[in-house]
């Protein structure tokens, strides 16, 4: 069956020219001239994704597919996927210019067969659906034969393909229910909840096109000496829907109906996800590979960016703490949009890219997720040999590798840390960030936005906490920042950087008088990309490097003065398994939690938090991180200066203000 992705423009002619770009200036040039032209598509073939967690949520089945192949669903497991074939004399506009795509326009593809949904009370017909422009920019509409709008798309990857020369594609679109559909449902709020995936290619029929031809001219160099590289994360509806948080799915745990949550179930796990935009805000290209794809410049290998995410849940006592991370979303394709340049393998300056949920969750059959283990954070590098699509190391990816259900590698939240009573006056921050080597920002690649889970009946939504309807509530930089603000903490903070040849942290410390002379002090630790890690010399260089070891910190420790006990040790990681909490040990001299030998180390995109109450108050102390040593190395030991107890009880309080 054809791949569901695929190639698009001009990526080969990028990669041979971009060779030389070492040895030029940053330039990039976009042939903004070229005139709009008309060209029409016909022909093809559509690829629909229900997922069946959604559909199951919102009261929806499937009673009826007619399709020209089809792979059924199963809740929890994989996504309903079914192919259908273009209805020879529909046709769907496209504007273009040159070898990018401006939108569509008037006109639909249909197609043979299609499928009914139930619901209760009753059916859509979707058979003979059609594909047409939506209002919104690059969205796309999917009708009944009656022109009626049942459901709708967006975050799509397109483009030309060259290795199909004359064909046009949309890919990895997020497929949502209409607002039409949601009022027949009974369920307003359901509108633009996203239900599967669609993607669709269809020839391009030249004999009526009308306008000029010609193709964008897109230059840069890669990364080098004197060149700053930066690609920020930002907030985007560009892509015909504004980038969201959801929840795709609840279940996993021993749990009746069928294995996915109830009303009144507490233990199952919520897989939440997101859409992601990016921008292209620096002076270089940036390799933008799938993997396995071949050996590309400028590292010589099949470079691409890494997406993670993490939950986090700020209680109502103040206190910080992970309570959910994903694995590793590896990239593979830039849409270059808004820009003029070509999609394909190579990001360009001032370019926009997006990343849908129906992408990132993997649902149509794409494998692109893995262990956070595999990557080297502060250089961006893949332990491709011995990774979880290339165990016997041969280069090439192993049949049947990679996630083998649907919350493998997903970002999975206990229902209960979600529920009263821990949700009673608690905040929630979902945070997610883009891994780019040679960035020269770590901070404006990452981002977080607040979200209060919601659970309605059986189904969960993740909406986003907006204080009015132009607030996105989206934040550049660690979520950690949110719980201390780094450049103006409140009295008694701070939220310090740790900047070290492994990768980079943040170290935040807040101290709260209880009264009657007591003081609480906690202090949250965030690995933002340092790893210690210990390479195979039998595999030590790219494509086919192998990770023996990629191991965080190990111990963290909080100095005590003389005479100073300290009560209360608390340590809170994000995996909610007791039997692996670091070890406490309140002195003399200094209040250490250390990990296991059996590991559980603060591995990078994790957050781990302390706490401890004294007598004493607090003054602008130490506290010492120290790394994990590997076989052929010592731990790395750190220190900082943070908010720590006094040498007497009759001290007055830290109140310094500081700044990194």
């Amino acid at each position: 069956m054809r791949k569901p992705y695929f190639a698009v423009a001009v990526a080969c002619a990028l990669l041979v020219v971009c060779m030389n770009f070492h040895r030029v200036a940053a330039q990039s040039s976009h042939d903004v001239t070229v005139a709009a032209a008309t060209s029409t598509l016909v022909g093809g073939e559509a690829q629909i994704g229900f997922n069946p967690d959604a559909l199951k949520a919102y009261g929806l089945r499937i009673d009826q597919s007619t399709a020209r192949t089809r792979t059924p669903g199963t809740a929890g497991v994989r996504y309903d996927l079914s192919t259908f074939s273009a209805h020879p004399g529909s046709a769907l506009e496209i504007q273009r210019r040159g070898s990018t795509f401006a939108g569509l326009g008037a006109g639909a593809l249909r197609f043979d067969g299609g499928f009914m949904l139930g619901y209760d009370g009753g059916v859509v017909d979707l058979r003979g659906f059609a594909l047409q422009a939506a209002a919104v920019p690059f969205g796309v509409n999917l009708v009944d034969a009656t022109g009626t709008v049942w459901l709708t798309a967006d975050h799509a990857h397109f483009g030309f393909d060259e290795r199909t020369p004359g064909e046009f594609s949309m890919r990895h679109m997020n497929l949502r229910l209409s607002p039409h559909f949601a009022q027949v449902l009974g369920r307003a709020d359901l509108a633009g909840a996203p239900v599967g995936g669609l993607a669709f290619h269809a020839r391009i029929d030249e004999g009526v096109a009308s306008g000029a031809n010609g193709s964008a001219v897109c230059a840069a160099p890669f990364p080098g000496a004197g060149l700053v590289t930066d690609v920020q994360l930002i907030y985007s509806s560009l892509s015909g829907h504004s980038d969201s948080i959801y929840a795709a799915r609840c279940g996993l745990p021993p749990l009746p109906n069928g294995g996915t949550c109830t009303t009144t179930s507490t233990n199952g796990k919520l897989v939440i996800g997101m859409d992601a935009s990016l921008r292209n805000a620096g002076e270089t290209a940036v390799a933008w590979h799938e993997k396995f794809s071949g050996v590309f410049p400028p590292y010589n290998n099949d470079q691409h960016p890494y997406l993670i995410w993490n939950l986090y849940r700020i209680d109502s006592a103040g206190r910080i703490k992970q309570i959910g991370a994903s694995g590793v979303k590896h990239a593979f394709f830039a849409t270059n949009q808004g820009c003029g340049c070509s999609p394909g393998h190579v990001f360009m300056p001032t370019c926009q890219d997006v990343y849908s949920l129906e992408d990132n969750d993997n649902g149509m059959g794409m494998q692109n997720l893995a262990p956070r283990s595999e990557i080297i954070p502060a250089t961006a590098q893949w332990g491709r040999c011995g990774s979880v699509w290339d165990v016997n190391c041969d280069g090439s990816m192993d049949a049947g590798s990679g996630a083998q259900d649907l919350y493998q590698y997903r970002l999975l939240a206990s229902e209960s840390d979600l529920l009263p009573p821990l949700s009673v006056g608690a905040r929630y921050f979902l945070e997610y960030w883009y891994i780019v080597r040679d960035d020269s920002d770590i901070d404006d690649t990452m981002a977080y936005r607040e979200v209060q889970p919601q659970k309605t009946d059986a189904s969960w939504s993740v909406p986003l906490v907006q204080a009015n309807p132009q607030d996105t509530d989206f934040f550049q930089g660690p979520a950690i920042n949110r719980w201390v603000e780094p450049v103006a903490p409140s009295p008694n903070a701070m939220n310090r950087e740790l900047a070290t040849p492994l990768g980079h942290a943040r170290v935040a410390a807040k101290v709260t008088s209880l009264g009657g002379g007591q003081w609480r002090y906690e202090y949250a630790v965030m690995n933002l990309d340092y790893a210690h890690a210990q390479i195979d010399p039998a595999h030590p260089s790219e494509p086919n490097m192998k990770l023996l070891s990629n191991q965080g910190f190990a111990r963290f420790s909080v100095r005590l003065p003389f005479g100073a006990s300290a009560a209360n040790l608390r340590f809170d990681d994000a995996d909610g398994d007791a039997g692996n909490d670091w070890s406490a040990n309140a002195g003399p001299g200094a209040v250490t939690w250390t990990a296991l030998p059996s590991g559980n180390t603060l591995d990078w995109g994790m957050l781990y938090h302390f706490e401890f109450t004294t007598t004493f108050a607090p003054v602008l102390g130490t506290s010492t991180l120290v790394g994990a040593a590997t076989s052929s190395e010592p731990a790395p030991t750190y220190t900082l200066a943070l908010p720590g107890p006094s040498d007497s009880i009759f001290s007055d309080g830290f109140d310094h203000g500081a700044t990194e």
